[in-house]
C-alpha cells in the first residue's frame, strides 16, 4: 500500500496547510487554520470507514477522532465549519474500505509527529488533542497485519490502493477548496 499510494500522500503531506504544522514559524493562527481546513476532508474520511458495514464486519477498533478536532478549535476560540452528514456506506468493496482506513489511521499515526511539532512552536499548552490525543484502537501492528491478510490477492490489494489514492486526492481537494473560502480568516 505504502508503494502504491506514495505519491498521493506525499502530495497532501506538502499541502501548504498541512506542511506549515510542522514548521518552526507555526502561529497559533495558522494551526488554528489549518485544523478548520482539515475538519471538512477528515469528517467525511472518518464517517466513511466508521460508519461502513465493513467496520462492523471486521471489529476493527478505530476511536473516531473528529471530536478531538472540534475541541481543539474551541479551546483555540477559532468557529468550527459546519460539517455536513456524508452518506454512511459508499464503499460496496471491502478492498476500498480497507484503503480508506489505511489513509485514516495514517492520519492518526503521522498525528503524533506533528502533534510534536506543534507543542514545539507553541508549548505545551495549546490544544493539540487532535494529533496527539489517543486513539483506542488496537495498533498498528496489528492493523498492518489485518491489511497484508485482508488484501494478500493482488487485485483486492490494486482496489485498496486506488482507494487509498482517491481518499489522499479528495483531502487535498478538500484543503484547496479551503483556501479559496470565506470561512478561511485572511
Amino acid at each position: 500500500m505504502r508503494t502504491a499510494t506514495v505519491a498521493a500522500h506525499h502530495a497532501l503531506d506538502h499541502h501548504r496547510l498541512l506542511r506549515r504544522l510542522t514548521g518552526p514559524d507555526l502561529t497559533r493562527e495558522q494551526y488554528a487554520e489549518s485544523l478548520a481546513a482539515m475538519s471538512l476532508p477528515h469528517a467525511r474520511l472518518e464517517r466513511l470507514v466508521h460508519l461502513s458495514r465493513h467496520h462492523a464486519e471486521t471489529r476493527l477498533e478505530l476511536a473516531p477522532r473528529f471530536a478531538l478536532l472540534e475541541a481543539d478549535l474551541t479551546e483555540l476560540s477559532w468557529p468550527v465549519p459546519a460539517v455536513c452528514q456524508f452518506p454512511a456506506d459508499t464503499l460496496d468493496a471491502r478492498a476500498a474500505w480497507w484503503g480508506q482506513v489505511y489513509v485514516l489511521d495514517g492520519s492518526r499515526r503521522g498525528g503524533a509527529f506533528i502533534g510534536r511539532c506543534i507543542q514545539s512552536s507553541l508549548g505545551d499548552t495549546v490544544p493539540c488533542h487532535f494529533f496527539s490525543g489517543s486513539t483506542g484502537h488496537d495498533g498498528s501492528d496489528a492493523l498492518f497485519a489485518r491489511l497484508e491478510y485482508e488484501l494478500k490477492d493482488p487485485e483486492a490489494l490494486e482496489h485498496a490502493a486506488a482507494s487509498a489514492r482517491a481518499a489522499f486526492a479528495t483531502f487535498k481537494a478538500d484543503l484547496d477548496a479551503f483556501e479559496d473560502s470565506p470561512q478561511r480568516r485572511k
